[in-house]
Formats: C-alpha cells, sequence, structure tokens
C-alpha cells in the first residue's frame, strides 16, 4: 500500500518538532519559500475553510498545498520522487539541502568560471520553418534556463523584442535588468547571452488515487496530518514516461541548435524503469562527459533513518548521441520497444475482458 514517505521535506517515518514547525508554515525546504504544489499539483491545493480541524495545523494560512515529497509504494523500497522542488530547486540562492546535486548538475554542464543567471519556466511558442520551408511550430515551456550576459544597446534590444526604446528600457528595468546611459545612449549591461543550458527535472506522476478509501492526494495529506494512518495514491509509471519521451529528443536538438546543451535530472528507480521497459538501455550510456543527450539521475543515499532532510546522492550521468550512428546506439531507442510480449499474453487479456460489441464485414 502506498503511503507518503515525505511531507514538506520531512521523513513522516522520522517526524520531529523540527519538522512540525516547518510543516506549520507549509515551508519548502528546498525553494526556502511557502509550497507551490510543485509545478503539477496546483489542483491538490486544500481551502482551509473549508477543513477548519486542519486549519489549525496551519496558523494564519488561507489555503495549503498537499505539501508530498515523494511516495513509499513498498515497504524497504526506495521511494518515488513526486515533486519536481525534491529533486532540484533553482528558485533560491542557496542550497537548501541540495547540496550534492547542484554541485553535480554545475560539475556535468562544465561552465566557464562566471557568474550566470537562471530563468524558471521559459514558454516559447514560436512560428519557425525547415530547410524545406515548411511552417512549423515550437511550443515548449523549459523548467531552468542558465544562460550568459552581453552589454547591448537598447536600440538593438526593441527591434528585437519588439517594444519601443522606452518600452524596452522600462521592461528591463522591471526584470532586474542592469541600465547604463554612455554618450546620451541607454545600454543594458546584462542581456542574455550564450551560453545556453535547459535544465529540465522529470520526477513521476502519481495515479488518480480512489476518493472511497481516501487515497486521493489531498485527502492522504489531509489523513497524514490529523489521523496519521493513511492511503497514498500509486505511481503512474507510464505517463511519466510519456511525458519524458515527448520531450526528450526535442528539448536535447533545440538546446544544440543554439550550441548549448540540455541536461534531464531523473531519480534513478525512473532510470531503471525506462531500462526495463523500453529499447533504450540507460546503463550503456554512462558517462564522464556530456553528449548530445543528457540525463543525470540521483537516489536517496539509503534507507536509514537521519536528522533533518534526507539527502539524495547521483547515481551516474548518462549520455550519448540523439540517433543511432552505426555500432554506436542513439537515445531515440527510448521510442522504441523493449520486447515485445507473445501473442498469449493478448489472448489473456482479452478473455478477462468483456466484449465491447461486435461488427459485421459483408
Amino acid at each position: 500500500m502506498s503511503k507518503i514517505f515525505e511531507l514538506f521535506g520531512y521523513r513522516l517515518d522520522q517526524w520531529t518538532e523540527e519538522a512540525e514547525r516547518n510543516r506549520a508554515k507549509a515551508w519548502c525546504p528546498f525553494m526556502d519559500s511557502e509550497c507551490d504544489g510543485g509545478g503539477n499539483r496546483q489542483q491538490s491545493a486544500i481551502s482551509l475553510s473549508d477543513h477548519p480541524e486542519l486549519a489549525q495545523k496551519f496558523p494564519g494560512l488561507s489555503k495549503v498545498q498537499a505539501g508530498v515529497c515523494s511516495l513509499s509504494i513498498s515497504e524497504g523500497e526506495q521511494p518515488w520522487i513526486v515533486c519536481p522542488r525534491r529533486l532540484l530547486s533553482l528558485k533560491s540562492t542557496s542550497d537548501n539541502h541540495q547540496e550534492q546535486v547542484r554541485k553535480q548538475v554545475l560539475s556535468s554542464i562544465e561552465l566557464p568560471s562566471g557568474s550566470y543567471r537562471v530563468w524558471s519556466e521559459v514558454k516559447m511558442k514560436e512560428g519557425t520553418s525547415n530547410a524545406d520551408e515548411e511552417e512549423k511550430y515550437f511550443d515548449y515551456t523549459f523548467d531552468y534556463v542558465i544562460a550568459g550576459s552581453r552589454r547591448v544597446r537598447v536600440s538593438e534590444v526593441n527591434s528585437l523584442v519588439g517594444m519601443t526604446q522606452g518600452a524596452a528600457r522600462k521592461h528591463a528595468e522591471a526584470n532586474g535588468y542592469s541600465l547604463a546611459l554612455r554618450d546620451g545612449e541607454y545600454w543594458i549591461e546584462d542581456f542574455p547571452a550564450a551560453p545556453v543550458v535547459i535544465i529540465e527535472i522529470m520526477t513521476s506522476s502519481t495515479s488518480g488515487g480512489n476518493k472511497k478509501n481516501r487515497s486521493q492526494i489531498a485527502m492522504a495529506f489531509e489523513d497524514s496530518i490529523l489521523v496519521g494512518n493513511h492511503s497514498g495514491p500509486g505511481i503512474n509509471y507510464r505517463q511519466v514516461w510519456a511525458r519524458m519521451v515527448s520531450q526528450l529528443i526535442v528539448k536535447s536538438q533545440v538546446a544544440l541548435a543554439w550550441e548549448g546543451k540540455t541536461v534531464w535530472l531523473i531519480q534513478d528507480v525512473l532510470a531503471d524503469y525506462i531500462t526495463k521497459s523500453t529499447a533504450l538501455d540507460l546503463r550503456k550510456f554512462l558517462a564522464t562527459k556530456l553528449g548530445e543527450v543528457n540525463i543525470l539521475s540521483f537516489g536517496f543515499d539509503s534507507m536509514r533513518k537521519v536528522g533533518g532532510v534526507h539527502p539524495l546522492v547521483s547515481r551516474g550521468v548518462f549520455s550519448g548521441p540523439v540517433s543511432t550512428h552505426g555500432a554506436e546506439r542513439g537515445f531515440v531507442d527510448i521510442v522504441k520497444l523493449g520486447a515485445a510480449p507473445s501473442i498469449d499474453s493478448l489472448w489473456r487479456s482479452l478473455f478477462k475482458r468483456e466484449v465491447a460489441s461486435r461488427v459485421h464485414v459483408d
């Protein structure tokens, strides 16, 4: 039976006064701010006015996100991380219990010495064309973009962004860019520039859960706090894999087109699932240098009980080409079938289900 393993960053099986104080603020120790639901779980926000008993646990708050970081599916096995902030958050300047993950990411991307800025949830929807002048669309959101900076005249920027110089200058000021006036002309001192690194965080999705047995994420959250005993939702393995497959190659290729890199962060249990369920054996892509497609794997250091927030450690860097070149396998194998089940498996599945309808062919 699934159980919540971590709530607002702290293990339920080792709850402390520190964890209690942190929970009362609905605080995410990884972002160093109030829990935002992890990006994909905004629908799990709970209105405390509708839950007066729960409201007593969160003084001063009108609503609270179901701050579930990870789920334990089987006792003794590594839990599955379900919140991307738990794996890595770059929204804070401090390490916030993710020092080892940050160090591994920064050492892997090998940026030149210097200061770089980070943007989060960068959405791009652009009309493009290919070599055959066919109209195409690029419609994706990047979890994080790390980029350098360069000095640019505001007069150059206004044509790039489609604004008047006055509007471009106000926009720069509002977004924290540095402006300088030289010889009667405004410059942006730190306009975005190469190098570019895209960071994508892929954590597991939860199944919808069951309202009757209160295993939906918000219900499990409430019961874990008020009752202690609770049932959690399961892991939707196929959904997380499908989401990753649909973006892995595209986001890697677009960074290459920009002479940059895309790095994917996943949990080691997801890496194992990919290896077992597709034609891509990640174990054969262990690397020390980044290539065209790059995956960094992390996991819990052990299942031993530790004080405070449980650390994550690196489980390896996997890197290789997008497509297969001769004997060198490519990451495109992630979309291929690992091994086909026997036809008898189909017969078993059909036999166990009621016939939906019949068709007649003349």
